[in-house]
């Protein structure tokens, strides 16, 4: 029974990462606008798979990660200027676009997503909010005696965490046509978006080391 229960708090903890709009369900929804959602899909599935090895590390690893701080705090400091390169990229992408004599509907037309799955694996590599989320969510629960210390049942959160991402972003995936049409700014300025959604990150992350 607790390996159920571990498995289903993981599918409902999947929603804290991956279903607020930000940079992997967007990116998601752009790729499926650009070139349909068989390639929405892989893209999803490419960044399930790198989130499948973060939120074994920050779960199977709380233990460690806790005797050992150092390496939180390396992470931390390295966050800041990755998180800044990434905010000046997507401006630049958007100030492209923005520059471009065709419009944003007519470039999305000519550009082709040659590697979904692998494209969906960079973005999630520069993801850094998976690990930090699942290392506070797993240290609550375990805590709390919420969830399991068992390692099979820690398996289990992992793998319910990772299906609920699968199932929330496949959805952004199959809805792009109705978030584009319902949300037509974000879809149009989704690069600004993202690289706005970097500059708040780094200046948190930022304000944490420093403050």
């Amino acid at each position: 029974m607790e390996y159920l229960t571990a498995l289903l708090i993981g599918l409902a903890s999947s929603a804290g990462a991956v279903l607020p709009p930000g940079m992997l369900n967007l990116s998601v929804a752009t790729a499926s606008l650009e070139a349909g959602k068989g390639a929405g899909f892989r893209y999803a599935a490419g960044i399930v798979t790198v989130f499948l090895v973060q939120t074994s590390i920050a779960i199977v690893g709380v233990n460690y990660l806790r005797t050992n701080p150092d390496i939180v705090e390396l992470l931390s400091w390295w966050a800041i200027p990755v998180l800044a390169l990434l905010a000046l990229f997507f401006f630049f992408k958007w100030f492209r676009e923005r520059q471009a004599t065709e419009s944003v509907e007519r470039q999305r037309e000519e550009k082709t997503v040659e590697n979904p799955y692998w494209e969906g694996i960079s973005v999630s590599l520069v993801n850094f909010l998976a690990i930090p989320y699942f290392f506070a969510i797993g240290s609550w629960l375990m805590s709390d005696g919420i969830l399991d210390t068992a390692v099979l049942a820690k398996a289990a959160f992992v793998v319910g965490a990772a299906a609920g991402a699968m199932l929330i972003l496949t959805a952004y995936a199959s809805g792009a046509r109705w978030i584009d049409a319902h949300a037509h700014y974000v879809t149009r300025h989704v690069h600004l978006l993202v690289g706005a959604l970097f500059v708040i990150l780094a200046g948190v992350q930022s304000y944490r080391m420093f403050f």
